[in-house]
């Protein structure tokens, strides 16, 4: 099984989680297109649950040019970059 370490968030034990399992997946769409992706391994994680992992994605035209990652809220992710 593929695994990655989840960073402290609010001094909390990391934990191992499997990499093909998030129970919690949300979309921030600007038009056709994803802006920001959060992932939670937490099923019924609150916007404001401090363990998201959220992706940013920059776009030139439809091309991805860019993909950031942060850990934080869904509710904060645009001040997260």
């Amino acid at each position: 099984m593929s695994t990655y370490q989840i960073p402290s968030v609010n001094n909390l034990k990391p934990q191992l989680a499997d990499l093909g399992f998030f129970a919690d997946i949300q979309f921030d769409a600007s038009d056709a297109a994803p802006i920001y992706i959060g992932l939670n391994v937490t099923k019924g994680a609150s916007d404001g649950a401090t363990d998201w992992k959220v992706y940013k994605f920059t776009y030139s035209g439809s091309d991805v040019t860019r993909i950031q990652l942060a850990y934080g809220t869904w509710t904060d992710r645009a001040t997260l970059f």
